[in-house]
C-alpha cells in the first residue's frame, strides 16, 4: 500500500461537493458526466487543487475521506474523495539528466504561472524544480559525453534561475536571511545579473548590512538601472541615520 508521491498519476472520484462557487479549481469544476476523474500532482494551479493534491498524498489506495478546505474567507469547500488508483513515477535520482531537466522546466513554468497571484504556492513548485535539478549534483561532475554538454548547461543555467524564483517568493514573505543563502552562489560569479544584485543587496538592506549592501551593489553599474540605483540611495541614506543615531546614544551615555 504505497502513498501517492510527487508527479504520481492518480485516478480519484469526488462526490458530495459543497460550496464551490466562486472557488478557482480545475478538479471540482471539472465538467464531466462522471464523478471519477485522472489527476497528476503537482499540476494544480489553484489554491483549491493543490489543497486537494495535498490530501490525495495523505491516502492510501481505496481509502474514502471527507475534506475540508478553508478558504481565506473563512468560508469551507468541503468534498468526498477517494483514491481509486496511483500511479507512481521512478524516483528523481533513478531519471537521467535530460528527463530531471524537463521536469524541472515544467515545475518552474507552473510556479512562474502561480507567482502573481499565489506565491507561497509558487515557492513550493520553484523547490521541487530545484529539487529536480538537484537530484543529480554535483552539476559540474555530469558526463558531457554521457548527458551531452549542452544539457548540462541548460540545467547549471535554470538551477540559477529558479534560485533567483526562490529568492522573489522569500522576499514577499520577509525572508531575508534564508534570499541571503540562495543567491550566495551570487558572490562568485563574475558577471551577475542585475536581478541577482539587486534582490542580494535588498536583503542585506533589510538585515542591516548596510555596507556590505553597497558593496554588492558596486558590483554592477547600479546607476544604470533605475531599482538599483534607487536601493542604492536608499541605503547610503539609512546607513547615515543609523551612524547618526548611534553617535547621538553614545554623546548621552558619556558626552
Amino acid at each position: 500500500m504505497i502513498k501517492p508521491a510527487p508527479e504520481a498519476r492518480c485516478l480519484i472520484d469526488i462526490s458530495a461537493i459543497s460550496n464551490p462557487e466562486g472557488k478557482e479549481s480545475n478538479i471540482l469544476n471539472k465538467d464531466e458526466s462522471s464523478s471519477e476523474q485522472w489527476i497528476v500532482i503537482g499540476n494544480g494551479l489553484t489554491p483549491v487543487d493543490c489543497y486537494i493534491e495535498l490530501i490525495v498524498m495523505e491516502m492510501l489506495p481505496n481509502e474514502k475521506s471527507m475534506c475540508s478546505i478553508t478558504c481565506c474567507n473563512g468560508q469551507n469547500v468541503d468534498c468526498v474523495i477517494q483514491l481509486l488508483r496511483v500511479e507512481n513515477p521512478n524516483p528523481p535520482f533513478t531519471r537521467s539528466a535530460l528527463e530531471n531537466l524537463s521536469r524541472a522546466k515544467n515545475y518552474k513554468e507552473k510556479g512562474v504561472q502561480m507567482f502573481p497571484r499565489y506565491p507561497l504556492f509558487a515557492h513550493t513548485y520553484f523547490n521541487r524544480a530545484a529539487k529536480c535539478l538537484l537530484s543529480c549534483a554535483p552539476l559540474d561532475a555530469l558526463d558531457p559525453a554521457l548527458e551531452g554538454p549542452d544539457t548540462i548547461e541548460e540545467m547549471q543555467t535554470l538551477l540559477e534561475i529558479i534560485y533567483l524564483n526562490i529568492s522573489a517568493c522569500l522576499i514577499k514573505q520577509n525572508r531575508f536571511e534564508e534570499v541571503m543563502q540562495v543567491l550566495k552562489f551570487v558572490k562568485h560569479q563574475v558577471k551577475p545579473s542585475d536581478k541577482a544584485i539587486y534582490r542580494m543587496a535588498l536583503a542585506q538592506y533589510h538585515v542591516k548590512q548596510f555596507s556590505e549592501a553597497i558593496e554588492t551593489l558596486e558590483r554592477i553599474d547600479y546607476m544604470a538601472n533605475k531599482e538599483c540605483s534607487t536601493l542604492f540611495h536608499r541605503i547610503k541614506t539609512t546607513k547615515q541615520q543609523e551612524e547618526n543615531a548611534y553617535n547621538n546614544m553614545v554623546k548621552k551615555m558619556f558626552g
